[in-house]
């Protein structure tokens, strides 16, 4: 008869408790990595965004929409790179229509390319991080009025504006040289062609749709009038067809009483 090992309990309680803690240290990690990341940055982000328009809605939005447009694409090598070409770290309190403004500036951009490239930074940095709170500002926005979204076109164009801007004053730096970040600037740059192409084509295919829309309304129109004439002609034979019967019920009528006189005058005079 094979001598099978005994296990004791104390042997098995021991392998129980050393198994125990690594198994909770795993589930707690499980636990960790499902839980919804918080978004970063709050006090910051709403010190931010309450320098925004508040007596206009419109222009509001239109601040949230263009900021939000300002990050798509920036990859953290492209981040990496602003950091590196930019002059200096622009003070977070910096209103951000200040830092439009500045980055809009053809002096500035001529003469200080870096300071430019710091300002986009800022303005890309600070859209990534207060993302969540963007997207729900333009949500709010967009429940309070959908006729803001008209301005859409518009913004992206602005926003491929400076967006040229910033590549543009990278480039000048040798920014694509750069063996560390050539790869994310080029990859930049060839976005904004795609970009470009996008709102062009948005752009065309709303020209066609008033195009079809003033087609349809003139088309309506020429369907009315020609509705209209027809059941005009309608009425004319109608009227006509009427007319002409009551023209004949009234000769019959008329021959019928000169009949009847006739035949009246007739026992008349027989009499006599």
């Amino acid at each position: 008869m094979r001598n099978w090992p005994v296990i004791t309990l104390t042997s098995l309680s021991l392998a129980v408790l050393m198994v125990m803690p690594a198994a909770a240290q795993m589930a707690e990690k499980s636990v960790v990595q499902d839980l919804p990341d918080v978004a970063p940055s709050q006090d910051y982000c709403i010190s931010v965004m309450s320098a925004f328009p508040n007596g206009d809605s419109v222009a509001r939005y239109q601040f949230f929409k263009l900021t939000e447009k300002m990050a798509v694409g920036s990859t953290p090598e492209f981040k990496a790179a602003l950091k590196h070409y930019g002059d200096g770290d622009v003070p977070p309190e910096t209103p951000v229509i200040k830092i439009i403004e500045a980055i809009a500036n053809p002096v500035m951009r001529q003469a200080a390319p870096e300071l430019t490239i710091a300002y986009m930074g800022h303005l890309v940095n600070f859209a990534g991080r207060c993302e969540t709170y963007i997207q729900g500002q333009v949500n709010s926005l967009l429940a309070y009025d959908a006729a803001f979204a008209n301005d859409d076109s518009v913004i992206s164009e602005d926003a491929l504006y400076l967006r040229q801007i910033l590549s543009d004053s990278l480039l000048r730096l040798k920014a694509d040289k750069d063996e560390r970040y050539s790869f994310a600037v080029n990859n930049y740059a060839t976005s904004l062609v795609a970009m470009r192409d996008d709102i062009e084509f948005a752009a065309y295919a709303k020209d066609i749709d008033e195009i079809e829309a003033l087609y349809m309304t003139d088309l309506d129109g020429r369907l009315a009038r020609s509705n209209d004439m027809i059941n005009s002609e309608m009425n004319r034979e109608t009227l006509g067809d009427a007319v002409s019967l009551s023209d004949d019920m009234n000769k019959q009528a008329k021959k019928q009483a000169d009949r009847d006189a006739i035949g009246t005058l007739l026992r008349i005079l027989n009499r006599y």
